[in-house]
């Protein structure tokens, strides 16, 4: 007959004796529910010492971001890359939308947002377990400056090898262009620091993709470019339209008056066919958004090179 012990029900090992503080911050002790071997680098929040933490393996490398935690299990389920945010408030407002994407508010939700760099974000009343701050990352080198993003010899790099990939493996990938709508009338009226802000806050909503199993990069101008893995046109559509609808529904304290939008145009690439064609598709998606008005997400049909003053072809447009 089996005996499910305390810890089982409650996902939370206790330690079965005082632990002393240790000078390299690393605990170990003994469950007193299950008796396995417990293994903490806080004395707050403990794992089974039979493995690896994965949070300790995020912790050695050289990068920031915010974590959602499965709190049933104390298992890392999404890593939310932050090194490209400039301040307290764009992280502040990263969060918040993590949260509201997730439901981590959610009277019944099982899920907690949590900083690298000090701990838990979101931590449904439970008290902040503080974590040493890692070394700041070292940029691409490609790296664009404002954003922090990869340029588009990283992301040349990625397509050849998502593509080969995607061709041994028969899946799905797709190509997407985003364009800032009108940054040129924000710089007249505000000032090139307000026109920065818009384009950190842009690539910040966009760095949200990167749990999709998404690459981002800055192309050029005001323009960034995306490759998502495992995921069709469709699919894709519906992810940036969610995005699309958030920078619409914001504002930025610098520019409080200045409407956000943002252009897309995307195009799946045949694993049989030319990626360079399905760039060129995407790159005409992005032009027939704009054209119609901006704001706006167009998705092309496959990879084929598409007249954008026919509607013909065209999977759809949403605003």
């Amino acid at each position: 007959m089996l005996t499910l012990t305390q810890c089982w029900f409650t996902r939370k090992h206790t330690p079965s004796e005082p632990v002393p503080r240790s000078a390299k911050d690393v605990y170990h002790s003994h469950c007193k529910s299950c008796d396995r071997p417990i293994i903490s680098w806080d004395r707050s929040v403990w794992h089974l010492a039979e493995g690896f933490n994965l949070l300790q393996v995020y912790r050695g490398l050289s990068t920031s971001f915010l974590y959602l935690v499965d709190t049933r299990v104390d298992v890392v389920v999404a890593r939310f890359i932050i090194d490209h945010l400039k301040t307290e408030q764009e992280i502040s407002a990263y969060a918040r939308q993590i949260c509201a994407d997730n439901g981590v508010d959610d009277p019944d939700s099982v899920l907690e947002l949590r900083d690298s760099r000090k701990g838990r974000t979101k931590a449904k009343g439970r008290q902040k377990a503080q974590a040493p701050a890692p070394v700041e990352a070292a940029p691409a080198a490609d790296a664009d400056r404002l954003t922090g993003l990869p340029g588009r010899g990283t992301f040349e790099t990625a397509l050849a090898a998502e593509c080969a990939r995607a061709q041994a493996q028969k899946a799905r990938l797709a190509v997407a262009f985003v364009d800032i709508d009108q940054l040129d009338r924000t710089n007249r009226a505000h000032g090139l620091d307000a026109g920065d802000a818009m384009v950190r806050f842009v690539a910040a909503q966009l760095a949200g993709l990167g749990e999709c199993q998404c690459h981002i990069s800055r192309n050029r101008g005001l323009e960034f470019i995306l490759l998502f893995r495992g995921a069709g046109a469709d699919l894709v559509q519906s992810r940036l339209e969610n995005v699309r609808k958030m920078i619409a529904a914001s504002t930025l304290p610098e520019a409080p008056d200045q409407r956000l939008g943002v252009s897309c145009g995307l195009a799946e690439i045949d694993a049989e066919g030319d990626p360079r064609a399905a760039l060129r598709s995407a790159d005409i998606a992005l032009h027939h958004a704009k054209a119609q008005g901006r704001n706006a997400v167009v998705a092309a049909a496959g990879d084929k090179v598409i007249d954008p003053g026919k509607d013909k072809g065209w999977l759809g447009r949403s605003r």
